[in-house]
This record gives structure tokens, sequence and C-alpha cells, in this order.
């Protein structure tokens, strides 16, 4: 599996409502009681949600979606929008949509395609990014706790109908541009590159991993900044 991430256009409307349709209801309709399922999962269809997705597309200073292909085919989205309001007097972005296709799942596109994101988000000076989780979905919160995100307080009702009451809980991730992961990150980050590197370069993923080992060792001596860059060109 060779995943590519470009930034989607309103011609990606279609395959972005697929993706969406699919995994919302993989995902979601063993979370909602039956008798407020058709509220939130409702239509099961991909084409009455094509409509909506053309209209955000189409509007790329509003939010921008970066979608995740398996070859031609998109397998999954993430959509990021400006944050409402500002936290301690710094602008933020939010996750508003994170979908994959269920043939995909637990594959490393969500987590790519969420630090991707990330990463926009600090290229244009945000200084986090946050998202709202359905409380329910512990799968989801794992998901999300593993890449650094960690709930701040905040909590909304997502639905109150028929007796049954959604809430959704705030998650947030702040990490500054400069900043240096701790021993942990950079293991992890060892970890999960191994398979992004064995799909996208097969034949060369074990010297790969060496070269990363390497860069990670370099960062935590902390040798000086021209010794460490003169030392990364040679992985490069």
């Amino acid at each position: 599996m060779s995943i590519s991430i470009r930034n989607a256009g309103v011609d990606d409307a279609e395959a972005v409502a697929a993706v969406h349709a699919a995994s919302l209801q993989a995902a979601w309709r063993p979370l909602v009681p039956e008798r407020v399922a058709h509220l939130v999962l409702d239509p099961p269809e991909a084409g009455p949600r094509v409509p909506g997705w053309r209209r955000c597309l189409a509007r790329p200073r509003v939010s921008t979606t970066l979608a995740a292909c398996d070859g031609s085919a998109v397998v999954g989205f993430c959509t990021l929008r400006p944050a409402p309001g500002r936290r301690g007097g710094a602008a933020a972005a939010e996750i508003w949509a994170l979908f994959v296709q269920p043939s995909h799942w637990r594959r490393g596109v969500g987590r790519l395609l969420c630090e991707r994101s990330c990463a926009a988000a600090r290229g244009r000076g945000l200084a986090g990014v946050e998202l709202w989780e359905l409380e329910s979905n512990a799968g989801a919160r794992r998901f999300f706790h593993a890449l650094g995100f960690r709930p701040d307080g905040g909590k909304r009702v997502f639905l109150e109908h028929a007796g049954v009451a959604l809430h959704e809980l705030r998650y947030r991730r702040t990490t500054p541009p400069d900043a240096a992961p701790d021993a942990s990150a950079r293991q992890r980050g060892r970890r999960d590159a191994a398979p992004w590197l064995e799909s996208q370069w097969p034949s060369a993923a074990s010297s790969l991993r060496e070269g990363l080992s390497e860069l990670f060792t370099v960062n935590r001596l902390g040798l000086p900044r021209p010794l460490r860059r003169r030392c990364s060109r040679k992985h490069r």
C-alpha cells in the first residue's frame, strides 16, 4: 500500500462523501442508540452528502481538506479550519472532520492525515490544534491520545433527544514549532515511521530506519546546531 497526501478540491466531493458515509456508519453505528441513530447517521448513502462537501471544498479560505490516496482512490480525508474563539490569547486550528475508509483502518492513514494537518497548522503560526470527539468513542479517544492530544476540560452536548444524551469532549494538542521531542516521543517516531517507510520504499526501508535512528541519536546527544545540520544532511 502506497499512500499519498494531497489537497482535496471540488472534484473530490463524491469521493470524500463516500469515505465520510462509510466511515461514519462503521465507526458510530455501535455507539449511537437505535432510537436516535437516524438523527446522527442518516443518510447512510454518500449521494446526499455530496452537495455539502462540494460547497465545503469550494471554500479553501474557510477550511482546508487533505485527501489520503491509495493510488488514485481517496481512502481518507481530514478537514482543518480555524477554531472558534481563542484559547489563552493564541489562535488555534480545529480538526473538524477526520475519516478513513474502513478497509484502510489501522494502516496509519488517519495518523498520517492528522500529522500533516497539525504540521499545516504550525506552518500558519497557529498555537495548537483542537478537536471534539464523542465521549463514548473510546477507540478514537485512544487514537488521539497516542498522537499527543489531551482533554482540556471542554465538554458539550452533541445530541439530546428521546431521553438520550450524547456528549463530546474537547481535545487539544499544543506543539511549538521549535519544541524538541522527548525520548519517548523519539521512540514512538521511529516505531510509527516504520510502516510508512516500508510502504513507500520497500527495498530501502531498513537503511532508512537506521538513518532515522541515527538522526534521533544525534539530536538526543545535544550536539551544536551546525554539527546537527551536517549530520542531518548525511541522511537526506
